[in-house]
């Protein structure tokens, strides 16, 4: 098999994280499928943390160009996608689509809430750039403070509010800003150094320092979530959770980012599986909800596996629509490779 990628010109890591992405999201919507076991179905904080975590790292990898080029790039590779999605599932499951709906999408809370966190982070790029390390720490401050007022504190609720997930969820994609940053600077003035040399030996990332660190960290996030069913009382610390959450997916970029872990590339036919999940996550969340059923539970748990095919070769399909509606309103002459292309 050949690879249909060109890796070179991507970062690994975050490759890898799309593809999980992906999974553990549309994971975390299967309860239907789940005739007795529902309580198995989790993992989409985690899920949503890795996805806003890639958003702000590829922010401030990309280019500037002034704010409406800075924006216009944002929104020409989420709406294609949007609307071409509002067109097929009203003609195919009778979804019912208002004209407003195409910009706040209120069936998918997190677009309308990730073109706001694009406007402030253009704010950040210009003018923070140099604070790094203040941002992080005042915004995490605000997020807690902000935890007393918007935070139904009388239920394990806050993975599942959506009013407060807006807001949380900042600190994963400034977090993967911040990694970016990292990157690109010298040894001692990266701003997460302290986390950094935990998991290095010498030069290197520690491949099993950073999955044990990231194990313990998703232990510790489930710990949270179960001492804060026992008792309305522990509710009111919930927030207390973000904090081995933010840690997990730091360290799990970390693990990403060995040499051992990024040889999957190096085999065309699971290099070929990653890479394609990952490039229609956005697609991949957009179909799932219309495609869910029960029909097949009676051949559990056969039935996730062919769920997760249904909904990849669908999102595919919306992959190309959208590109495909793109390319009509280019300037460029228009290629047809690129309708298929991922």
């Amino acid at each position: 098999m050949e690879k249909i990628y060109r890796i070179e010109e991507k970062n690994k890591a975050i490759v890898i994280f799309k593809f999980f992405a992906a999974l553990l999201i549309t994971y975390s919507h299967m309860r239907l499928l789940f005739p007795k076991y529902g309580e198995l179905v989790t993992g989409g904080a985690i899920g949503d943390g890795l996805f806003f975590f890639c958003s702000g790292f590829t922010l401030f990898m990309g280019r500037d160009g002034g704010f409406m080029n800075w924006y216009k790039r944002r929104v020409s590779r989420i709406y294609p996608s949007i609307i071409m999605w509002a067109l097929f599932s009203s003609v195919v499951f009778g979804w019912t689509w208002k004209v407003t709906d195409l910009i706040m999408t209120p069936k998918y809370w997190f677009i309308p809430c990730i073109m706001v966190y694009y406007a402030i982070f253009y704010l950040i790029r210009c003018y923070l750039m140099s604070y790094m390390k203040q941002v992080f720490v005042g915004a995490f401050l605000l997020v807690m403070a902000l935890s007393f007022f918007v935070l139904d504190r009388t239920d394990s609720v806050m993975y599942a509010q959506v009013s407060f997930m807006r807001i949380y969820f900042f600190m994963f994609m400034l977090m993967g800003a911040i990694v970016a940053l990292d990157l690109s600077s010298n040894k001692g003035k990266r701003i997460f150094e302290p986390l950094v040399k935990v998991v290095s030996i010498g030069n290197k990332i520690d491949i099993t320092r950073s999955f044990f660190l990231f194990l313990g960290n998703i232990v510790a996030y489930y710990v949270c979530m179960g001492v804060y069913k026992i008792d309305a009382f522990y509710c009111n610390f919930q927030i207390v959770s973000l904090i081995p959450l933010l840690l997990a997916i730091y360290y799990f970029f970390m693990f990403c980012s060995c040499v051992k872990v990024q040889k999957v590339f190096e085999r065309p036919l699971l290099g070929n599986i990653v890479y394609v999940i990952s490039a229609m996550t956005l697609e991949v969340y957009l179909v799932q909800y219309a495609l869910f059923t029960d029909r097949w539970n009676g051949v559990f748990p056969l039935n996730i596996p062919l769920m997760y095919l249904l909904i990849f070769i669908v999102a595919y399909g919306l992959k190309c629509l959208a590109q495909l509606f793109s390319q009509f309103f280019s300037k460029a002459d228009f290629e047809w490779k690129r309708v298929f292309k991922l």
